[in-house]
């Protein structure tokens, strides 16, 4: 039976992820699966973060939520994408999913090696991150509006 242990939806900031982490901390877990879910909900929300979109309102919609089930847990999150930045984005996922654990390293040594920064500041690897450490799975599933938008939703298992 999965128990959702915190749940957010809200315009994410810096300060989130760093309350987020210290929740995480107080679970009663081995001190490397703390570490672990800690690494994953930072990239995720980090990922909200740099790459949500806004409406013409200015306003952005994300959710992040922790479950705990009995052999798992689970990160859900989700945040409104440009349509036009769809594609760029399945693209991106399909290599992630289709990389092995050794082609992702290389790719995340590379990108590093080369000083390969994006305008946000990232050197795009928060995906590959996200993956090299998931050994359960990693899914999405992208919601098509008829709007100028999308909705992505990811699910990570630990």
């Amino acid at each position: 039976m999965e128990k959702s242990l915190l749940y957010l939806s809200q315009n994410f900031t810096q300060s989130d992820v760093d309350d987020v982490v210290k929740f995480i901390e107080t679970l009663n877990e081995k001190p490397a699966l703390i570490r672990k879910i800690s690494f994953l909900t930072v990239e995720v929300i980090q990922n909200i973060i740099h790459h949500s979109d806004k409406t013409q309102k200015g306003e952005t919609f994300a959710y992040f939520e922790i479950i705990k089930d009995s052999d798992n847990y689970i990160i859900k999150s989700g945040n409104l994408l440009l349509k036009e930045k769809t594609e760029e984005l399945e693209k991106k996922l399909e290599y992630v999913e289709s990389s092995s654990h050794d082609e992702i390293k290389q790719k995340i040594m590379t990108k590093l090696d080369n000083g390969d920064f994006s305008d946000k500041g990232g050197a795009g690897i928060g995906l590959l991150s996200i993956k090299k450490r998931t050994d359960r799975g990693m899914s999405y599933n992208i919601e098509y509006f008829k709007e100028d938008y999308n909705f992505i939703h990811f699910e990570i298992k630990i």
